[in-house]
C-alpha cells in the first residue's frame, strides 16, 4: 500500500491503485496522516475481496475542478489583464503554491498561507498583500471562464488588516529569530538647504572630505531633471522619456506622458512650467541642439537594447549616489515627487490666496479628480506649520499699533 505524503496545503495525500480508475490510480486527501492510513487500509481490503470501487470514483474529475493553482495562476498572468507589474508576485505564487489543488483552496488554507508569508517568508504587509490580491484575481478570473464550478473564492473573505501582523503572528517571528515587518510610510522632505547641497553635488562640487567631485553619468541633464521633477512633480519614468517636442516654452506647458497607464493605452496630460523649471529647461538646451523627436535627456541612448526597467534603476541609484554626496541621508528620488506635490499645494498667488485647488492638483501630478493621492503625498511638517502660525501671531501686535 502507498504510504501517505503531507502537501504543501497541510493536507495528507494517498494514491490507490486500482485497474478500473480512471488513469489507474486516484489521489484522496485527509486531513491527517492517519486518516489516510486507515482509508488505505480500507481501500486494501476491498481490493482484495475483490469490491468494485465506488461510481462516483469511476468518472473522471471535471477538469476545471481538478487544475490546481500554478494552473489558474498562469492563466491569469497569460490573459493579458494583469498588469505588468503583477508579473514578478505571479512567478512567486506559482514557486509557492502553484501544486495546491483548487478544491484544497480553503479559508483555512489562506489563513495558514498568510501566517506562512509572515513567520516563514518575513515579507512586510504590503507584499503579502500583493500575493493575495494576486491570488484572489488569479481565482476570480477562473471562476469567470468556468461557471459549471461551484466555489466560494476564500480571498474574498480575508478580514481587513489579514496582512498586519497579529500578536501570534509576531510571538511566532520572533521565536524563529526574524524582525515582525510593517509597512513603512515615505513622507520624506527636503530639509531646508538640502536643494542647494543637491544642486552643488550635480554640478561637480567638491567637498573637503573628499579627493574629487561626483562625476555621475549625464552631465548637467542630472541636474535639470532633479529641478524638473523636484519643481514639476513629474514621476522619474515620465521625466526621463521626454522628447523635445513635449517642450512648449511659448505656452510655458509640458506635454508629460503617463507612466502608469497599460494594456497599451496612452494619456498625456499638461503641467504648468514653473519658472524655476522654464529657467533650467533654457539653459539645459542652450547647450544642445535637439530635433522635436528627439529624447529631451540622454539616458536611454547611452546603451543599446535599454529597457525603462534598467534605466529606471541606473538613474535611481545615481539620485542615491548624489543625495548621499550632499549629506542627504534617507532621502530618495520618489522623495521629490513628496516635494512637489507639498510644493504644489502651498503655492500661493500675488494676493497671498491658495494659487491651486486640489482637483487641479491633483491633474498637474497625473491622478483622477477624485483621488485621494494629493493627500497620501502631502507631507506637511509639524515645524513649518508652527512657524506659519507664530509668524501671522508675531505680525498681529505691530499691525494694532501701527493703526493706534
Amino acid at each position: 500500500m502507498a504510504r501517505p505524503r503531507q502537501r504543501e496545503s497541510g493536507k495528507w495525500e494517498i494514491g490507490l491503485r486500482h485497474p478500473s480508475l480512471p488513469g489507474g490510480r486516484k489521489y484522496f486527501s485527509f486531513d491527517t496522516e492517519a486518516e489516510a492510513i486507515s482509508y488505505g487500509e480500507q481501500w486494501k481490503l476491498m481490493k482484495l475481496a475483490g469490491v468494485a470501487p465506488p461510481d462516483e470514483l469511476l468518472k473522471p474529475a471535471s477538469p476545471a475542478n481538478s487544475k490546481n493553482l500554478g494552473f489558474i495562476v498562469r492563466q491569469w498572468a497569460n490573459s493579458g489583464l494583469a498588469a505588468p507589474s503583477q508579473h514578478s508576485v505571479l512567478g512567486s505564487l506559482i514557486a509557492e503554491v502553484g501544486s495546491v489543488p483548487l478544491a484544497d483552496v480553503t479559508y483555512a488554507w489562506i489563513a495558514q498561507y498568510v501566517q506562512r508569508l509572515k513567520v516563514k517568508n518575513n515579507l512586510a504587509p504590503n507584499s503579502i498583500r500583493h500575493r493575495i490580491q494576486a491570488l484572489g484575481r488569479s481565482i476570480d478570473e477562473h471562476l469567470r471562464n468556468n461557471p459549471e464550478v461551484v466555489f466560494v473564492n476564500p480571498v474574498r473573505l480575508l478580514p481587513k488588516g489579514y496582512s498586519t501582523y497579529s500578536a501570534l503572528d509576531q510571538k511566532l517571528t520572533e521565536a524563529a529569530g526574524k524582525k515582525v515587518k510593517e509597512d513603512v510610510s515615505r513622507d520624506r522632505r527636503l530639509f531646508p538647504g538640502e536643494q542647494e547641497k543637491i544642486v552643488a553635488a550635480l554640478s561637480g562640487f567638491q567637498r573637503e572630505d573628499r579627493e574629487r567631485g561626483l562625476m555621475l553619468l549625464g552631465g548637467n541633464a542630472l541636474l535639470t531633471m532633479f529641478l524638473l521633477i523636484v519643481y514639476s512633480g513629474l514621476r522619474l519614468r515620465e521625466a526621463y522619456t521626454l522628447t523635445r517636442g513635449q517642450i512648449d516654452f511659448d505656452a510655458k506647458v509640458i506635454r508629460v506622458r503617463s507612466s502608469k497607464q497599460w494594456r497599451g493605452k496612452v494619456v498625456f496630460r499638461d503641467v504648468p512650467m514653473r519658472p524655476e523649471v522654464h529657467r533650467a529647461l533654457q539653459s539645459y538646451l542652450s547647450t544642445r541642439r535637439l530635433l522635436p523627436a528627439a529624447n529631451l535627456f540622454p539616458f536611454m541612448d547611452e546603451d543599446e537594447g535599454l529597457t525603462l526597467t534598467t534605466v529606471t534603476a541606473r538613474l535611481s541609484s545615481r539620485y542615491l549616489i548624489a543625495f548621499t554626496y550632499a549629506g542627504c541621508e534617507g532621502l530618495h528620488e520618489h522623495d521629490l515627487r513628496h516635494e512637489a506635490t507639498c510644493r504644489w499645494l502651498e503655492l500661493r498667488d500675488a494676493t497671498g490666496n491658495w494659487m491651486f485647488r486640489l482637483e487641479e492638483v491633483n491633474r498637474i501630478m497625473g491622478w483622477s479628480s477624485n483621488s485621494t493621492m494629493a493627500q497620501r503625498y502631502a507631507s506637511f511638517r509639524g515645524a513649518d506649520l508652527a512657524q506659519r502660525m507664530w509668524a501671522t501671531s508675531e505680525a498681529a501686535p505691530e499691525a494694532r499699533a501701527v493703526a493706534t
